[in-house]
């Protein structure tokens, strides 16, 4: 699943930002509307943002109260990126789902996971590639490494002697 709609509240409760999260290659979209809670009347214009995967820390699905209100939650790692969405201050969205689209949101997160780890491998496998390429190149003429020490052959031990049985009390 590569779209998921989501609602939550914004401004004290006075407002509610309705949208789709969407995924693509590039990353994670995020079209969204304001509109006033308690008239519905005032309306904001359609804005999109978009969050790359590279400051995408985590997602996650919750259930919610008594599994009746999942809940997808996005952490970044750039406040930058979620300039200009409310109720976003600490670099972390909740986005309520509606309950029928539990199984999509689920899918929709599972997806985003792998994408998102997908990106990872590829930054660590670049800063390793970076590293390694700092590194002292290998001479082909290495030094021969010494022998080893020969190992230390323990001492044996004398030949066990038999006990001689001890005169009973009966024979003095």
């Amino acid at each position: 699943m590569d779209t998921v709609s989501f609602r939550f509240d914004a401004h004290g409760g006075f407002a509610e930002v309705m949208g789709l999260a969407k995924l693509d290659d590039l990353g994670l979209e995020l079209q969204f509307s304001t509109r006033d809670a308690v008239f519905g009347v005032v309306k904001t214009g359609q804005r999109s943002l978009r969050v790359p995967l590279e400051v995408l820390m985590s997602v996650r699905y919750r259930a919610g109260f008594l599994w009746l209100m999942p809940v997808i939650e996005l952490r970044v790692n750039d406040l930058k990126v979620l300039d200009g969405l409310p109720e976003s201050e600490e670099g972390r969205v909740r986005m309520r789902i509606k309950w029928r689209d539990r199984q999509d949101a689920r899918d929709f997160v599972k997806e985003l996971e792998m994408l998102r780890s997908h990106v990872r491998i590829q930054q660590l496998d670049r800063s390793l590639d970076r590293l390694s390429s700092q590194l002292p190149p290998r001479s082909s003429e290495a030094a021969p490494l010494p022998p080893a020490p020969p190992l230390a052959v323990p001492p044996t031990a004398p030949a066990a002697t038999t006990p001689q049985p001890r005169p009973s009390q009966s024979e003095s």
